[in-house]
């Protein structure tokens, strides 16, 4: 039986599987054969810089049908799913900003290399009782909750042990992250901006995040670099440094050259921005 048959058959038995039990799929023409398959009955091969598992969710063409209720099918109802929103936030998303930031918590005594170690086996958690205390209001009682929360773990969303909740492998995989921090920076962050606008606050042009190294590495690698030494230089992962390489385009900061592999990215000076 040929590798992407067998990647198939084990990503639709168990949904997600772990990264180095993959080995074949780092083979980009066995890649693009278990995209195509899984293509075919509606499902798309996910991938994260921030997960070691792989997983497979449904098409955007598929969640798009009105007939096809992905909630539904997986024996969700609206308070499930709104818990993995509010799990989402508290875990996945704080292990995606200490990634990106190589800092926890409490950590800044920690020489970078340490930090940026502890950053990389940070796994957040969340207890039930803090759950319980926040949200018994909207989501039920604490037998609810936790009911809730073994339904979750089932699933693979979640993981962790008793009280303690962690992210399972499809809480990273199974959700569109890209298009949920969209959603955060696009409603959630320009909110409250206008609050502080309304409030006489000003913005401080401050960058940070992943957006702060890349133009940190620039300081190290000179006005321009391609791709492959931004990469090396951040420590990011491609898939993570392309989006943010744009967003620093569309501010201004930088500037981009040549096609395919001659691709060039030009750090402007700081008195020609804006």
């Amino acid at each position: 039986m040929d590798a992407a048959t067998l990647i198939c058959a084990r990503l639709l038995r168990t949904a997600a599987v772990p990264r180095a039990e993959l080995p074949d799929l780092d083979f980009p023409e066995v890649r693009r054969d278990v995209e195509r398959r899984l293509e075919a009955v509606g499902l798309v091969l996910a991938t994260s810089a921030y997960s070691e598992h792989v997983g497979i969710r449904l098409s955007s063409e598929m969640t798009a049908d009105s007939a096809f209720d992905a909630a539904s099918n997986l024996g969700l109802r609206a308070d499930a799913c709104a818990l993995l929103v509010i799990l989402w936030a508290r875990l996945v998303l704080q292990k995606r900003t200490a990634t990106d930031t190589r800092e926890l918590p409490g950590q800044g005594a920690l020489f970078t290399g340490e930090r940026a170690a502890a950053a990389r086996s940070f796994r957040p958690s969340v207890r039930l009782e803090a759950l319980v205390r926040e949200f018994r209001s909207v989501l039920g009682g604490r037998s609810r909750i936790q009911s809730l929360v073994t339904q979750l773990r089932r699933l693979q969303f979640l993981a962790g042990h008793g009280e303690v909740i962690e992210a399972g492998p499809l809480l990273e995989l199974g959700i569109d992250g890209e298009r949920m921090i969209g959603f955060i920076r696009r409603e959630v962050l320009a909110k409250l901006l206008a609050e502080r606008t309304a409030t006489g606050e000003e913005e401080t042009g401050v960058i940070d995040g992943p957006a702060a190294r890349i133009l940190e590495a620039f300081e190290r690698l000179g006005p321009s670099a391609g791709i492959r030494e931004i990469e090396r230089e951040t420590g990011m992962k491609r898939e993570r440094l392309r989006p943010v390489l744009k967003e620093l385009i569309d501010a201004g900061h930088l500037s981009r050259s040549g096609e395919r592999k001659a691709v060039r990215y030009h750090r402007h000076p700081p008195e020609a921005e804006g």
